[in-house]
């Protein structure tokens, strides 16, 4: 919200706010952000966005991107994500991407220290592997709480190569980033409207739902799996909260699972930079 990686001068920021107030009244606590997000404006609208409610009703994620991985730098930009956030602490704070050229210890250190000083509350990863997963928890004081990686119906790196089976059995929450956008290169329609893709439209009509719906209840019908999704409009926030109000059953999950016709392994990053660490 707010733009794409500038601030959008045009952003409807009231609209932005309102939605958020909106999702928070139906229930959603989670609101996930990242410093880099409409080069901050992103956290700024949410920081204003929640100050109607007791800050412990919302649940606020945000993110250090790969270019402030050194020890002060990500004390600084956490510094500066709580401005803008205008709070006192974060409550789930990612490593966006990985830097080859930081040290993974050194990075991981200033993460402790801000658990330590109560700025933040946990430590989460974005779009990484299992070795990455692993090398941050042999360095972390606290249990890594997430993960949040691409993962929908084209994306399918982190199921096929274990990272949410990995999650699974150590305790670690799964975060599916983009799991209702369905774009990869050549897309036909990376939005899946009515007939680009067959299964999808048959599943659909089966269960009086929208696409985005069965796009939706898949990846919910899956232990441990959860996903952010944006939205700006209130129809669209119930439009997704009402994947969690039925159930695929296991025959039509599996269909979908095995038979959607675009399947790549996109959706972490190669674990190759820890000579560094």
């Amino acid at each position: 919200m707010g733009g794409d990686v500038t601030p959008n001068p045009d952003n409807d920021d009231e609209r932005d706010i309102e939605a958020i107030r909106y999702a928070i009244s139906r229930g959603i606590r989670h609101i996930d952000t990242s410093e880099s997000y409409a080069g901050g404006k992103s956290e700024s609208l949410i920081g204003q966005a929640i100050k109607p409610f007791a800050r412990d009703e919302c649940f606020v994620a945000t993110k250090v991107r790969e270019y402030h991985l050194d020890h002060d730098a990500v004390l600084e930009s956490c510094r500066q994500s709580l401005l803008r956030l205008d709070t006192s602490y974060i409550d789930l704070y990612y490593v966006h991407k990985q830097n080859p050229a930081i040290p993974v210890a050194e990075t991981a250190g200033a993460l402790n220290e801000l658990v330590d000083l109560g700025l933040v509350r946990h430590i989460g990863l974005s779009n990484v592997g299992i070795a990455t997963m692993e090398r941050y928890s042999a360095l972390l004081r606290s249990p890594l709480y997430a993960i949040q990686n691409q993962y929908n119906l084209v994306c399918r790196e982190s199921q096929r190569k274990g990272v949410i089976d990995h999650c699974r059995r150590e305790g670690i929450r799964f975060i599916a980033w983009r799991p209702i956008l369905l774009s990869y290169p050549g897309a036909a329609d990376p939005h899946y409207r009515a007939g680009t893709y067959e299964l999808l439209d048959a599943m659909a009509a089966k269960y009086h739902k929208t696409n985005a719906q069965i796009v939706a209840r898949w990846l919910l019908q899956q232990d441990g799996v959860s996903i952010v999704f944006k939205s700006s409009t209130k129809q669209h926030i119930d439009e997704i909260l009402d994947a969690a109000a039925f159930e695929l059953s296991a025959e039509d999950w599996e269909a979908l699972d095995e038979e959607f016709p675009v399947q790549k392994d996109l959706g972490c990053t190669a674990d190759t930079y820890f000579e560094l660490s």
